[in-house]
C-alpha cells in the first residue's frame, strides 16, 4: 500500500509548484500597488494601469497552467503506483501463494478505474485553476489603490497595508459558485489525497472480493485521532465494517464492541485505510502490544502552556503553525514588493514567535520538526530592530 511518506512527498511537490505561482501573483499585485502609490491625482492613468494588470494576469495564468500540467503528470504516476501497490500488498501474499489469482479482465477493470479517477482529478485541477480569481482580485486591489490616490486619501499607506495584509494572507483563492472559497494549493492537495485513497481502497476491495476475503483490517499509525484510535489495527467482518461506516455500533473479530462514530474511515481527513482481510489466509499486521504502545505514547501527557495535551493534539498544533507561518511568509513577500517595511517587520515578528512555539511544542512532545513545510520560495528573513527594555 502506498505509504503516507510517498503521498506527502508527491503532494509537497505539487504544492511547491503552486507556491511559486502564488509568489508571482502576490509580487505582481504588490508591485502595482507600490507603483500606484508613487503617483498623484494628476499623473495617474487608469487605462495604463489596467493594461499592465491584464499583462500581469496573463503571465500569472500561463504560469498556473504550466504548473497544473506538470502536476497532472505527477498525479497520474502517483495513481498508477497506488494501484500497483495493491497487487504487492502483503495481505494478499498467502492467497496468491495458494493459487488464487486476479483474472486479466478484472486487472483491466482496475486499470480503467484508475485512469477514470486520474482523469477526474485532472479535470478538477484544471477547473480549480480556471476558477482562481486572478484578474478580478488583482483589478479590485488596483481599483482600491487608484481610488485612494485619486481621492487624495491621506492614509494611503494604511489603506493599502490593510489590502496587502488581506491579499497576502489569503493567497490565490478558488471561488466556488456557492460563494465558498479556499486556497488553491489546499483544494488541489485535498483532491490528490482523495483520489489516491479512492484508488488504493477500491483496488484493494476489488481484489479482496475476487479472492473471497471476508473482512477488513484498519491500518494503524502513531498519534491517531481519538475517534478512530480504538479501532485502528483491528479486524472487522465486512458486515461489521459496514455498520462502522454507517455510524452504528459494531464489533471486531476478537469480540470487542464499539460505539458508532460520525466520521467514516478514510473520509473527512482521516488517514486510515480499511484493507481486505481473510480470516483464512491473512494474519493481523498489528499485535495488541503494538497497538497499546501507540495508545500509551499518544496519551503520555504533554504540558503545553499549562494544559495537558495528547501527542495527536500537539501534532495538530504544529500543522496549524506550519500553515500560519507559510501565510505570514506570503504576506512578508508581498510587503517587501510593496516597500512596506512596517508590515514586513510585523510579519517577521509573528513568524519568529510562531517558530519559537513550534520548537517548544516539538521538544515537549518529542515530535520531529518539519521546518521544510514552512518554506516559501522567495521569502528572506530580516533582522528586527531591538527595542529598548
Amino acid at each position: 500500500m502506498l505509504s503516507g511518506t510517498e503521498l506527502n512527498k508527491a503532494c509537497d511537490a505539487v504544492q511547491d509548484r503552486l507556491q511559486q505561482v502564488n509568489t508571482l501573483y502576490l509580487k505582481k499585485i504588490a508591485a502595482q500597488i507600490r507603483k500606484i502609490g508613487e503617483m498623484n491625482q494628476t499623473s495617474i492613468n487608469r487605462m495604463v494601469v489596467m493594461a499592465e494588470i491584464i499583462d500581469d494576469a496573463t503571465e500569472i495564468t500561463k504560469a498556473l497552467q504550466a504548473a497544473t500540467s506538470l502536476n497532472i503528470r505527477q498525479v497520474q504516476a502517483l495513481y498508477a503506483k497506488a494501484l500497483q501497490d495493491v497487487y504487492t500488498d502483503p495481505r494478499f501474499t498467502r492467497a496468491f501463494a495458494a493459487g488464487l489469482t486476479v483474472p486479466t479482465v478484472d486487472r483491466e477493470r482496475l486499470i480503467q478505474y484508475t485512469r477514470s479517477v486520474a482523469m477526474q482529478t485532472a479535470v478538477s485541477m484544471i477547473n480549480l485553476s480556471n476558477t482562481t480569481a486572478v484578474l478580478p482580485t488583482y483589478q479590485a486591489a488596483a481599483d482600491r489603490a487608484i481610488w485612494a490616490v485619486s481621492s487624495g486619501l491621506d492614509s494611503y499607506s494604511g489603506a493599502m497595508r490593510d489590502a496587502i495584509r488581506q491579499l497576502g494572507y489569503a493567497g490565490m483563492q478558488v471561488h466556488y459558485a456557492s460563494g465558498y472559497h479556499r486556497r488553491l494549493d489546499t483544494a488541489i492537495r485535498q483532491n490528490i489525497v482523495d483520489g489516491t485513497r479512492q484508488i488504493a481502497m477500491h483496488g484493494a476491495q476489488v481484489v479482496g472480493e475476487i479472492l473471497g476475503y471476508d473482512a477488513v483490517e484498519i491500518s494503524a499509525h502513531a498519534r491517531s485521532a481519538p475517534d478512530h484510535e480504538p479501532v485502528q489495527g483491528r479486524v472487522f467482518l465486512n458486515a461489521e465494517f459496514a455498520k462502522m461506516q454507517a455510524g452504528q455500533a459494531f464489533s471486531d473479530t476478537a469480540g470487542h464492541s464499539y460505539k458508532g462514530f460520525r466520521r467514516p474511515i478514510a473520509e473527512w481527513n482521516c488517514m486510515h485505510f480499511a484493507l481486505p482481510f481473510s480470516t483464512v489466509y491473512s494474519k493481523p499486521r498489528w499485535t495488541d502490544a503494538q497497538l497499546q504502545a501507540f495508545h500509551d505514547d499518544n496519551h503520555a501527557g504533554v504540558d503545553i502552556d499549562g494544559k495537558t495535551r495528547t501527542k495527536y493534539e500537539c501534532a495538530q498544533m504544529m500543522r496549524k503553525i506550519e500553515t500560519e507561518v507559510r501565510k505570514q511568509k506570503d504576506l512578508a513577500i508581498m510587503a517587501t514588493a510593496a516597500n512596506d517595511q512596517q508590515l514586513r517587520e510585523e510579519c517577521q515578528l509573528k513568524i519568529n514567535g510562531m517558530m519559537a512555539k513550534y520548537g517548544q511544542i516539538a521538544k515537549a512532545a518529542g515530535l520531529t520538526e518539519h521546518r521544510n513545510r514552512t518554506v516559501v520560495e522567495g521569502f528572506r528573513p530580516v533582522k528586527l530592530k531591538k527595542t529598548a527594555p
